[in-house]
């Protein structure tokens, strides 16, 4: 069994329960290093724990429901996780996207390393 890539799979389950579950919410963020960078689709880079809180309060708050699909494979510098989401915002708004995901991790298997890119 792959730890690390297991650990990604759980990210994306708990991601399609942390709209409405706290304790999802808190799992997530508890799943990065104190010392994590997230470099986000949309170009925003966080790199502090609050930072990283923050992001994904805002992130879940913002997208009320989700349900991905994906697909982990190692690589020769990490992780890479290749997905699909389709959501709706708080707005009401529908949305799909697909993209693919890099993640680095310590030694104590906690993500030091996301970086999100949506495809077109």
């Amino acid at each position: 069994m792959d730890t690390k890539a297991e650990i990604i799979k759980w990210y994306f389950k708990l991601s399609d329960l942390a709209s409405d579950d706290s304790q999802a919410l808190s799992a997530i963020i508890g799943l990065f290093s104190k010392e994590a960078v997230i470099k986000s689709a949309n170009g925003l880079t966080v790199e502090t724990p609050i930072g990283i809180a923050h992001f994904f309060e805002n992130f879940f708050k913002d997208n009320q429901e989700l349900r991905h699909l994906c697909h982990v494979v190692a690589t020769k510098d990490g992780y890479q996780a290749e997905w699909a989401v389709a959501g709706c915002k708080q707005t009401g708004q529908l949305f799909a996207f697909h993209g693919t995901d890099t993640y680095t991790f310590d030694q104590n298997n906690k993500i030091t390393f996301l970086q999100v890119a949506i495809h077109p």
